[in-house]
């Protein structure tokens, strides 16, 4: 009777997670840049802000890499103890996600996949045992530079091609097909709850949004809606004129074609963007344009000349991972979203 290879079966397992949350990344380096901004901040690592984005990709390549080389068969020691101090590191990461410091969904599975805490710390807990198995049994072996550097090309070209135009794979909540009008139109109010860390003592208790107690040595670490147990997606979906009045109903009520210029900041409306957006106003004079953008309404309105609306900026990246794109709005439902370099 032929004896279970639990080497095999671990291989394929932890190669198959790897690449799945590699991949997962790879495909929208934007988002994983958020998470990663959501650690700094809580680990008050403030001064690696600037550098999010480099690490989200770094991370992303790291998970592929190391996935595809186990998928692939080889099981050199490099391989096997690098696997194992990534998942240690995690799992340490995600204990203290899960008790003193939490933060929320960790990103592991970026937008693709939401876990809580609790699950992410269990994933890593079954995960963690196999890599070190693998390393005890692992034999030595010629390392496979060629599949190293396949992985590094796919990863890194994935990568790349998501920052230029657009994430291959939209996992947000704004993705093409979606009817916001509808989904706005059912939208209720929430009853807020803060959810706060002590920045002594590391407890964490809730506070009602109008609670003022938190501000004494308090941190908000999350928020959610008191009778539920998450919030809608569309919740935040909120824009305003510049007089400071919400416009978000009669926007998306507008009937036919209205495209959205989502712009992140004056700073980002370069002459090569500047360029595209006059050749998209002219490809459509009968369409109703408006301009979405976190910066200021006025300073926008001055350098564009189109009619222009406030949102949050977390909202917006949600919208649109490019710094300037397009979305396509018809009677309401997203039809089409395009990184404005693309037009």
């Amino acid at each position: 009777m032929r004896c279970i290879n639990f080497a095999d079966i671990f291989r394929w397992i932890l190669g198959s997670v790897f690449v799945f949350s590699g991949i997962v990344k790879c495909v929208d380096p934007v988002g994983t840049s958020l998470f990663v901004e959501k650690y700094l901040i809580a680990y008050s690592l403030d001064v690696l802000l600037p550098f999010a984005l480099p690490i989200a990709i770094t991370l992303a390549v790291i998970e592929f890499s190391l996935g595809e080389i186990l998928i692939s068969g080889n099981t050199h020691r490099i391989t096997a103890i690098a696997t194992t101090l990534f998942l240690a590191f995690f799992t340490v990461i995600t204990l203290l996600n899960a008790t003193i410091l939490p933060i929320g969904d960790c990103g592991c599975f970026g937008d693709a996949v939401r876990l809580t805490p609790l699950q992410t710390l269990l994933k890593n807990v079954v995960l963690l045992p196999m890599a070190i198995y693998l390393w005890v049994k692992a034999k030595p072996a010629r390392f496979n530079l060629l599949t190293l550097l396949f992985a590094l090309i796919i990863s890194l070209g994935v990568n790349l091609y998501s920052l230029r135009h657009l994430p291959i794979i939209d996992f947000m909540s704004y993705k093409e097909g979606v009817d916001l009008r509808s989904a706005i139109s059912q939208r209720r109010a929430v009853d807020y709850v803060l959810v706060c860390r002590n920045s002594v003592t590391g407890e964490v208790r809730e506070f009602a949004a109008d609670d003022t107690a938190w501000y004494d040595g308090w941190e908000v670490v999350d928020t959610r809606d008191a009778n539920s147990s998450e919030l809608s997606p569309f919740t935040d979906f909120m824009v305003y004129d510049a007089a400071g009045v919400e416009q978000s109903r009669e926007l998306l009520q507008r009937e036919g074609r209205t495209i959205w210029l989502c712009v992140r900041s004056v700073e980002s409306l370069d002459s090569k963007r500047m360029r595209a957006i006059e050749q998209l106003l002219e490809q459509t004079t009968d369409s109703n344009i408006v301009v979405l953008t976190s910066d200021n309404v006025e300073d926008v309105y001055d350098t564009l000349n189109l009619e222009c609306y406030a949102i949050d900026s977390v909202v917006l990246t949600s919208i649109m991972r490019a710094d300037v794109g397009v979305v396509v709005l018809e009677d309401g439902v997203i039809v089409d979203k395009l990184n404005i370099l693309d037009i």
